[in-house]
């Protein structure tokens, strides 16, 4: 209980922060209907925050705002079917949040020949199809994970054994943090395991479990999410291990710093992201801003935060 309580505070507080930007924001020439496709927000704060920062943006700008989600961490081909059908029905414009770096690039295809506007989110997809959308508004996020790596090293005095919980295999947010994280170690912090927990708490529960079996000396952990803490937390519990130090990802175990539960998290700033999404958005529908005027990756920042610099 919570848990659910500190993530619906954390939606209200960025629900509060956009609606007071959004004083500043363009407004919608006419009623615009922009769509936004991400996998799910079900027990997924970070996901809720996204959704809930560009609706309340579209509504501020005077668009309407759809929502469609795959329903699963993984349902990578219904979110390929749900852009489909948004593209047939002929909205005007798409925000994105791919699940799969490939996946959607057929359909993105598609909203370019429909002349349909589209902006990706959180992730993006395969280098060189560039073309496919205005922009990508995201964390940097294998520089963050690297220097969440970093914080890691340090806290484990430079030494020691560490395990890596991906995302799902073929997101570009779980390689990008992966890649960043093995790049931030220490030299003598040794990475001695890796799998998917496909952001999901049981996959992550087990698949550390079966990496916990196989090297119970380890002293620190990186979660690629912070969806996936809960089950990790749970397999070193039922492993009566101690002492085994957590990085994650996201900006939503902060109640588990406090705790001392988790050693810190890697905070992203999702009502930033939709703030700048549908403002990019709502200028070039106007027609006031050129879709090429834009750079191709807009980084809407990060933070690491560890029980010393908590926000308040």
């Amino acid at each position: 209980m919570k848990r659910i309580v500190c993530l619906l505070l954390s939606v209200l507080l960025i629900l509060s922060v956009v609606s007071v930007a959004a004083a500043e924001s363009p407004k919608a020439k006419e009623a615009y209907e922009i769509a936004f496709s991400l996998k799910t927000v079900t027990n997924d704060a970070f996901q809720q925050a996204i959704a809930a920062a560009v609706e309340s943006e579209c509504v501020a700008a005077g668009a309407k705002f759809t929502l469609v989600t795959a329903g699963t961490e993984t349902g990578v081909a219904t979110q390929v079917t749900q852009l489909e059908d948004l593209i047939t029905k002929g909205v005007d414009a798409l925000i994105v949040n791919p699940m799969d770096a490939n996946a959607v690039i057929p359909a993105l295809q598609k909203a370019k020949e429909k002349g349909i506007p589209v902006i990706l989110v959180d992730s993006t997809i395969e280098a060189g199809h560039e073309d496919l959308y205005i922009t990508y508004v995201g964390t940097d996020n294998f520089a963050a994970a690297k220097l969440g790596a970093e914080t890691l090293s340090t806290a484990l005095g430079g030494a020691g054994k560490v395990l890596l919980v991906r995302g799902a295999n073929g997101n570009s947010v779980g390689n990008a943090r992966a890649d960043g994280f093995k790049a931030g170690l220490a030299a003598g912090v040794a990475l001695v395991g890796e799998q998917p927990g496909d952001w999901n708490n049981d996959t992550a529960k087990q698949v550390t479990e079966n990496m916990l079996q196989a090297n119970p000396d380890v002293t620190g952990i990186m979660s690629c999410s912070d969806v996936m803490v809960d089950g990790i937390l749970q397999a070193i519990d039922d492993a009566g291990l101690t002492g085994i130090k957590i990085m994650s990802f996201d900006g939503d175990s902060i109640p588990l710093i406090k705790e001392g539960l988790v050693l810190g998290t890697m905070a992203q700033f999702p009502g930033k992201m939709g703030q700048i999404a549908v403002d990019t958005l709502i200028s070039v529908l106007n027609g006031d801003a050129a879709a090429d005027s834009f750079a191709k990756y807009l980084d809407s920042g990060t933070a690491c935060y560890t029980a010393d610099n908590l926000p308040q």
